[in-house]
């Protein structure tokens, strides 16, 4: 059996918005977090997997631990041992 090691890496970013006390958020369908998931959500996730491939020594995969993407984005990234690129300091 294959020897393997882990290592967890936590990346939260956290949205709000602060309103008067008469907003309804309700009413509007919770419009500022809809347009965070559509525009700053894909862009941010986008620019992480772009870093995290452009490694050498590492494969990069998405993964679903199944909660929304909204919610979550799981992020496999993988160690190439037969690459020496990981070795590099």
């Amino acid at each position: 059996m294959p020897h393997r090691e882990d290592t967890l890496w936590t990346i939260r970013i956290e949205a709000g918005a602060e309103f008067d006390d008469d907003y309804d958020g309700d009413l509007d369908g919770f419009a500022w977090r809809a347009r965070f998931h559509r525009e700053i959500q894909p862009r941010v996730i986008a620019a992480v997997l772009r870093e995290l491939a452009a490694t050498p020594g590492w494969r990069v995969r998405t993964g679903n631990r199944g909660l929304p993407a909204q919610d979550e984005v799981l992020v496999h990234v993988e160690c190439d041992v037969d690459s020496e690129a990981h070795l590099r300091r």
